[in-house]
């Protein structure tokens, strides 16, 4: 993503403090903090007579109108700024305010309990805001906020109030929460970036932020009370650090950091057209890992070759129900391979389990080693069978590939092949097209699946390296734990081993091989990725040209020589030593862009 930078006059050298998130839009900001506090919406119950019924739904009915012609501008702006796609997560607030289970409930509220509109609003909605706050999805939880931002919306114009969007320009917002509402709104006044206490990377306020090339960090957790308007910041959105008060010091290395970070990405530009292949000569495919469909115009932005990864899962977390239907399935997926075509559209059926989860009255002590991924699938045929009719279906408009998550035994993928030749036989009978030479892979992310690759070869067309779960079970590390977060390493020696296991595997039954976990982005693994045989990376778009930077510096030789170190080293901090080294050396900096540390010593 471009970076915004501005730069102001350093003070003293001080006391700073450095606060860790999760990196939301990669970019770096220096400038002064504007804390944002949102105005909070309270309604009084305030009960009213029959007569008065209708002059309250008319209230309630005009401000619905102007929340429409609210919304309407937004879009306008979104479309102009980030496209069609993007904008459509306006269109949902939209329809959200005439749906009727809110529009209608809250006027069944008015005339029934005969309430005030504006209490009829809170307590409606803050009931379907609960519901999703309780998910354990944390997409779900996530999506709580656009419910949240219609509420506000429209109490705003029951109370014929503004929402503040002037927002002080060249300032670094500090606030608990925005919305991708705020993002736009204030983009137009020229803020630096974005440091919320609350969200995650899938949130629309972060897939907003990163459309628009603005960089964010969020669950910064309590750092909106800890600043005042006006105190200098330091916004990294590649670490996803925010640095209060930083000493000269720190200023002077960040604005180096943040020129060559520009510089990069200004590059980065030029490079999205080009092939992405050795200096020797070896191409290696770039495709990309996304979640909704709002995501899609970014593979042409960035020059992803296709989707390595389309994470299902996300379209039933968002219905909040364990079935959806068919039919409705197959028009998003359809959808899909039409703007992905002729580059193929890697579908992995509905993983769940772990962290994403349904209600299906089940619940685990220990959800990362209980029912999960292809386990359910096979347990619940009214779940994978529908979807495996649907992705089928959408088979016939383009190239598509479909992926098994979590298997661990040869059995496993032996069973989902019957259930797709299964789906295929019902298809045929309903007349309804598919392409029979579909490819199906498989996921390796645990141990068993990566030691016995040459076992599950014959029943694979490819194999897909999921590094995140690869490693958290390798390690018995738990990725989402601050306390171990620090043991938590894609490049351990043990991981690196698990992966050359599996290339080789796939390598002798002549099937490609795929990464596309998050080691994928982590531009220090590129090379010996590709040294150990890797074929294709897959990560989120925003990643793509910057890998392919690293490929394009590089020989395979190389490659396969920093690999051989690898492996050989004895910790991740060795390998992670000997590979900044290289990238400093060898590709345009890119060791200090990532880290800077040692580049700077």
């Amino acid at each position: 993503m471009a970076t915004r930078v501005h730069i102001p006059a350093p003070g003293p050298d001080r006391k700073e403090i450095v606060v860790r998130g999760v990196a939301a839009s990669p970019g770096i900001s220096i400038g002064p903090a504007y804390v944002y506090r949102r105005e909070s919406y309270r309604e009084d119950l305030r009960e009213i007579s029959e007569s008065n019924v209708p002059e309250e739904l008319g209230r309630f009915d005009r401000a619905i109108a102007k929340c429409e012609r609210d919304l309407a501008k937004i879009i306008a702006i979104a479309r102009e700024k980030v496209g069609e796609e993007s904008a459509s997560i306006f269109d949902a607030q939209r329809l959200m305010l005439r749906d009727s289970a809110i529009y209608g409930s809250v006027v069944n509220a008015i005339k029934r309990d005969r309430v005030n509109a504006g209490y009829a609003v809170e307590k409606v909605m803050n009931r379907h805001q609960k519901v999703m706050e309780a998910s354990d999805s944390e997409y779900l939880r996530e999506r709580a906020q656009d419910i949240l931002d219609v509420r506000d919306r429209i109490l705003r114009h029951l109370r014929k109030g503004k929402a503040l969007s002037k927002i002080d320009p060249n300032h670094i917002v500090v606030s608990e929460n925005l919305t991708a509402a705020d993002v736009v709104l204030f983009s137009r006044r020229g803020v630096l970036g974005c440091a919320m206490d609350f969200g995650g990377p899938t949130s629309h306020v972060s897939i907003m932020a990163r459309s628009m090339s603005l960089p964010a960090v969020v669950g910064l957790h309590g750092v909106t009370d800890r600043i005042e308007t006006g105190e200098m910041l330091i916004l990294d959105g590649i670490r996803g650090e925010l640095i209060l008060s930083p000493t000269l010091t720190t200023l002077e290395r960040y604005r180096t950091r943040a020129e060559r970070f520009q510089r990069l990405k200004t590059e980065e530009k030029e490079l999205v057209p080009l092939s992405s292949e050795t200096l020797d000569g070896h191409r290696v495919r770039l495709e990309a890992n996304l979640e909704l469909q709002e995501e899609l115009p970014m593979l042409e932005e960035y020059g992803a070759e296709g989707i390595g990864l389309f994470r299902t899962e996300i379209l039933f977390l968002m219905e909040g129900k364990l079935v959806v239907p068919e039919e409705a399935q197959f028009e998003i997926y359809k959808k899909i391979v039409d703007v992905v075509a002729p580059n193929p559209t890697t579908f992995r059926v509905i993983d769940l389990g772990g962290d994403k989860l349904l209600p299906m009255g089940h619940r685990e002590h220990n959800p990362f080693l209980g029912w999960r991924g292809i386990r359910i699938l096979l347990d619940k045929p009214e779940l994978l069978m529908p979807q495996l009719r649907a992705i089928l279906r959408a088979s016939a408009f383009g190239p598509v590939r479909i992926m098994v998550p979590m298997v661990t035994e040869v059995g496993e993928i032996k069973a989902f092949r019957e259930r797709l030749e299964e789906a295929q036989n019902q298809l045929s009978e309903r007349g309804q097209a598919y392409d029979a030479n579909a490819e199906v892979g498989i996921m390796i992310e645990v141990p068993s699946a990566a030691l016995l690759a040459d076992r599950f070869a014959p029943y694979a067309d490819f194999f897909s390296i999921g590094t995140n779960d690869l490693t958290q079970y390798t390690l018995a590390v738990d990725r989402g734990n601050d306390l171990v977060a620090d043991l938590y390493q894609d490049l351990h020696p043990a991981v690196l081993m698990l992966i050359r296991r599996t290339v080789e595997a796939a390598s002798g039954h002549g099937i490609p091989v795929s990464v596309c976990g998050e080691m994928a982005t982590n531009l220090r693994a590129v090379p010996v990725l590709i040294g150990l045989g890797v074929d294709t990376l897959s990560a989120s778009p925003v990643y793509l040209p910057g890998i392919k930077r690293v490929i394009r510096a590089m020989k395979r030789s190389e490659g396969r020589m920093l690999a051989s170190e690898a492996l050989q080293s004895q910790t991740a901090q060795e390998v992670a030593k000997r590979l900044d080294k290289w990238l400093d050396e060898h590709a345009c900096g890119l060791g200090f862009y990532l880290e800077g540390a040692q580049a700077e010593e």
